[in-house]
């Protein structure tokens, strides 16, 4: 059965386009030329998409999704808006009012048939993407991966091998990056030409959100710390994302204040805290990242231990020898296996 689509749009010339498009491409259409007809015919024969125009005679776009969004029998309807209102302010009250999606006039054929598609699919897997309504059950992380994986243009992942640059501070920032594999580990040079590991990044994490949000480049320098394997997804994409799915927002918000409440904590331990103090906070850190059955073997060079710690390579090896003594971790190699946190979580503040 050929899926329905229900068009509401006050234009005759732009109704009958869409109708003529979406019949072509194999869909059923119904058309209204008004809010006031639209609701009556999509309570009457609920379709299984709809596409409304926003400032419309009788009944407007808002009220059309207010009024179906609060009708059991439509409210599960994917509701895609179509204007060329682009204010930031327009597209952010529809998204809040519950809209999936938002495409501007004058539209791209491809792309609106591609969004239709999108969210057909995604209605009959039984998958909603998060919308206001959802902001007290919000998605996993792995949800959230999965929702952007959809904007990405070349759906082939990119390969970054162990200690190569995924991107340098200062360059142009064009793209977050999902990190589908392996772990990434984020620096910056302080004013004494010193590199301080500042974030360290797995699976399921986006890399790159603070720069997107904070300007035109990129604020840290992010280098493989394993091979890593990434989806690169266009800033535009990313934005458009976050403005459209009020879930997403919310998860992002979080992570970020998350950041700067770690950062804050980090500043502290570094301006009063001793050597002990910085290391087990250090390795606690990265136990979280590694640990399998409550223990982890963590495989990092002196060098990147030093730099997370914030202090000098002979200072965290003669630490790191103090731990060993006292039972607090096992030296394999290069690796560093902790058994037990307890001891190191007394240490730590």
């Amino acid at each position: 059965m050929k899926p329905s689509i229900l068009i509401i749009e006050d234009h005759l010339d732009v109704r009958e386009n869409l109708g003529e498009i979406l019949t072509l491409s194999g869909y059923t259409t119904t058309l209204a030329s008004n809010g006031k007809e639209g609701v009556k015919a999509a309570l009457l024969h609920p379709p299984d998409l709809i596409l409304c125009d926003i400032m419309m005679p009788e009944l407007d776009g808002y009220g059309v999704l207010r009024i179906l969004t609060r009708n059991e029998t439509t409210a599960g309807i994917p509701f895609i808006f179509l204007s060329a209102r682009t204010e930031l302010s327009d597209v952010r009250r529809g998204m809040t009012l519950g809209a999936d999606d938002y495409i501007t006039k004058p539209f791209d054929d491809v792309e609106l048939l591609d969004t239709i598609a999108m969210r057909l699919q995604k209605r009959n897997q039984g998958l909603t993407i998060p919308s206001s309504s959802s902001l007290h059950h919000p998605p996993s992380p792995e949800q959230i991966l999965e929702t952007l994986r959809e904007s990405v243009q070349d759906p082939e992942p990119r390969m970054v091998r162990r200690k190569d640059l995924l991107y340098a501070e200062g360059q142009t920032c064009r793209s977050v990056f999902l990190l589908l594999s392996g772990r990434a580990i984020a620096t910056k040079i302080d004013d004494y030409s010193k590199e301080v590991i500042t974030q360290l990044y797995q699976f399921p994490s986006v890399i790159g959100v603070s720069s997107v949000f904070a300007g035109h480049q990129y604020r840290e320098t992010v280098r493989a710390f394993e091979d890593l394997e990434v989806l690169a997804v266009r800033k535009d994409a990313f934005m458009q994302s976050v403005l459209q799915h009020p879930a997403i927002s919310l998860h992002f918000l979080q992570q970020l204040a998350q950041w700067q409440l770690k950062a804050d904590e980090k500043l502290l331990l570094q301006a009063f805290g001793s050597v002990r103090m910085k290391l087990a906070s250090t390795l606690l850190d990265l136990f979280e990242a590694y640990v399998e059955d409550d223990q982890a073997t963590i495989p990092v060079s002196r060098e990147d231990l030093a730099a997370m710690a914030g202090t000098a390579k002979e200072t965290i090896i003669r630490c790191l020898s103090e731990f060993k003594e006292e039972g607090l971790v096992v030296i394999q190699g290069s690796d560093i296996i902790i058994h037990n946190v307890k001891k190191l979580e007394a240490l730590r503040y």
